[in-house]
């Protein structure tokens, strides 16, 4: 986030006392191009009482309006109506503040992204998970077809106070990737990609991402690792899906250490079928685990 500026000012008495309305403007590029947020305030000395923030992607190409035009027509408004109506504005309380990034710790949480809890998406996060507690990694597994997890919209809102305003279990799921130093994603392959609940994870990260860009910084090393298994044989069965699980760690901010991928499971139903599979796959598994834990 680079700087903010102020757009308008005014001093405002509500209840006999003093205040200050204050609208600003902040630089969102480091998230995407061109992105400003306008925060629009009432405070009375140090006591914040109103807060109302828009930035300029909730605004879609066709809509008339803009994000200025909407924060100033905002401001105009609580100069006009605070001294008269002040209860129509500081009933509730205002916006909390960005949360800081926690520390990471030496946690791995593992993504089973299968909607299959007992497959072979499932056998592949129980050997990851055995191999993050021989590194000494404390390791959580998630679920996201058992979870509460909706599409996101592109609102966009969650870059005006890093939150999403969707209401569901994703805040599980984003306090367990900002504690993690290791994000490990188990997925099966289906039609080209991963599951859909994978992919709502994957897409509702943007309020994840939003809550660090304003946050102002890193919170530590974080690195990831992408476990898949394809039925069919070849290698080119897993082109989408590395591209997808890529995609996710550079959004989140995690380095991708490497992949481990299973192929031609149809023809065998069970993984651990295969002479030798099992021992090939947790020495992967144990190699790139220990890397992220050293």
């Amino acid at each position: 986030m680079h700087g903010a500026w102020i757009l308008r000012s005014a001093e405002i008495v509500v209840d006999e006392m003093p205040g200050t309305l204050v609208l600003k403007g902040e630089d969102l590029s480091a998230a995407y191009p061109g992105m400003v947020r306008y925060t629009l305030e009432f405070r009375k000395e140090d006591t914040v009482l109103y807060t109302y923030r828009t930035n300029t992607y909730e605004y879609p190409p066709a809509n008339p309006q803009t994000a200025e035009s909407v924060a100033l027509t905002a401001f105009y408004r609580l100069r006009r109506e605070l001294p008269e109506r002040p209860d129509t504005f500081v009933l509730h309380p205002p916006e909390p503040a960005v949360r800081p990034l926690p520390p990471r710790t030496r946690a791995a949480v593992i993504i089973q992204g299968s909607p299959r809890l007992y497959g072979n998406s499932a056998i592949l996060a129980g050997w990851a998970a055995d191999a993050c507690r021989d590194a000494g990694l404390r390791c959580e597994t998630l679920y996201p077809a058992e979870m509460r997890i909706e599409p996101c919209t592109g609102c966009f809102r969650c870059y005006n106070a890093g939150r999403c305003v969707i209401q569901d279990d994703m805040p599980a799921i984003d306090r367990a990737l900002a504690e993690a130093g290791l994000v490990i994603v188990c997925t099966p392959v289906y039609t080209e990609t991963v599951p859909a609940a994978l992919k709502a994870v994957i897409d509702r990260c943007q309020a994840y991402r939003a809550g660090r860009v304003l946050a102002g910084g890193e919170a530590g090393r974080q690195s990831g690792i992408l476990c898949a298994v394809a039925g069919r044989k070849g290698a080119e069965n897993f082109v989408c899906v590395s591209r997808v699980a890529g995609s996710f760690f550079r959004f989140i901010g995690a380095e991708m250490l490497g992949e481990v991928c299973v192929d031609g499971a149809d023809a065998v139903s069970d993984i651990r079928a295969t002479a030798g599979r099992e021992a090939d796959v947790r020495a992967e598994l144990r190699a790139l685990i220990d890397r992220a834990a050293d």
